[in-house]
């Protein structure tokens, strides 16, 4: 009667073991893709704060514009209204504001496709932290069920021992 009650404690010990086995992998691979679930919704609001920093750029490029042509057009007012044609130094100043312009635009342009890059680059980082994180969640369930197999395993020689 030992040996039976030995076979019946040592296959109860096992079911018990690959039962917390199982279910302590199910409790892994699910913080895992709940950590891979906000890694996707903070790649989406990077997305999204791209987006926004789109339209903003190019509000306040368009407001650089209108200011400089209201600046542009102040300027040569004054030089007509004082009967100074636009040639020699009044065209050079003109055609220095127009440079600077341009240039201080090509400046901020530059500078808003560094930010969207770091932007989207963060995006895409994220993206990739949820697909990890997703891919350690099937690893845990896979080494969940080893183990539980392996607890199988040495179970079944302990009682062919028995």
């Amino acid at each position: 009667m030992a040996p039976k009650l030995a076979i019946a404690a040592a296959v109860g010990a096992a079911a018990f073991t690959v039962s917390n086995q199982i279910a302590a992998a199910k409790t892994q691979q699910a913080a895992y893709n709940f950590n891979a679930a906000i890694a996707d919704r903070n790649a989406k609001v990077k997305e999204q704060d791209l987006e926004v920093f789109r339209r903003s750029h190019d509000l306040k490029m368009r407001r650089f514009t209108r200011d400089f042509r209201k600046l542009n057009d102040a300027t040569l007012m004054a030089y007509s209204s004082r009967g100074i044609a636009m040639e020699g130094t009044p065209l050079l100043v003109a055609m220095e504001n127009a440079a600077e312009f341009e240039e201080e635009k090509a400046i901020l342009n530059f500078n808003a496709k560094v930010k969207e890059q770091s932007i989207q680059e963060s995006a895409v980082n994220e993206r990739l932290r949820g697909s990890l994180q997703r891919l350690y969640g099937k690893a845990a369930m896979k080494s969940g069920y080893a183990q539980a197999g392996a607890t199988l395993l040495q179970a079944g020689a302990r009682i062919g021992s028995a």
